[in-house]
């Protein structure tokens, strides 16, 4: 990894940078942040979009429709967060390395229509929750990306936020069973506005303390 100033223009694959140096590369990306904001981009390579579950003009949520070269990658509002950016990730590195076909234009505007349209009915938090699990076994289904329950994870997306309608000051509280291991995650062992200390090794201490205390 080499940090290098700022660039300045493309020469087909070739990148100058603002220090006189140059570089050839295979694939240029562009991070920025949470803000759907891409001056860099040109028109018609620009996602403009508010903040949402499935935005337009991305087939699958992810290829840019007028030209599917380009990737947009988490461009969604977001309940499973990096469990669906991963599902993303794995579903373009399948289109990459030809393991998935991209449909014709016509096929992907279909698809998108059909997506738009079940969104339009969500109109409440859980169906929220549904409708990107769905979005994200959709991409699932169609790679070897290692099963999580998506499923299960939305029913407790749903109960978290039920309990942060319960209680806006304690559902950081609440433990939730994982998944995957069928395990019960440990209380904090003290209520999470008292806990001021959010080192590693605070964090352990109280743990420690807890179990201790449990098994006097």
């Amino acid at each position: 990894i080499k940090e290098v100033p700022l660039i300045t223009r493309f020469d087909g694959d070739v990148v100058h940078f603002a220090d006189g140096t140059s570089q050839a590369f295979d694939a240029v990306i562009m991070c920025t942040g949470y803000l759907f904001h891409f001056p860099f981009m040109p028109d018609e390579l620009r996602l403009q979009t508010h903040n949402c579950l499935y935005p337009a003009n991305l087939y699958k949520g992810i290829f840019w429709q007028p030209n599917p070269q380009l990737v947009y990658l988490g461009m969604q509002d977001q309940y499973f967060t990096f469990n669906m950016f991963d599902a993303q990730a794995w579903y373009v590195r399948d289109v990459i390395l030809d393991k998935i076909e991209l449909p014709e234009p016509a096929a992907r505007a279909a698809d998108e229509q059909k997506w738009l349209a079940e969104y339009e009915q969500v109109s409440d938090v859980c169906g929220d929750i549904d409708f990107q699990a769905k979005y994200i076994r959709d991409l699932t289904n169609a790679t070897d990306y290692p099963e999580f329950a998506v499923e299960k994870q939305g029913d407790i997306l749903k109960q978290w936020q039920k309990d942060k309608m319960e209680n806006i000051m304690g559902f950081r509280e609440k433990a939730y069973t994982s998944t995957l291991t069928n395990t019960l995650a440990p209380e904090l062992p003290e209520p999470w506005l008292d806990i001021l200390d959010d080192s590693l090794e605070h964090f352990l201490n109280l743990t420690f303390v807890k179990t201790k205390k449990n098994k006097a």
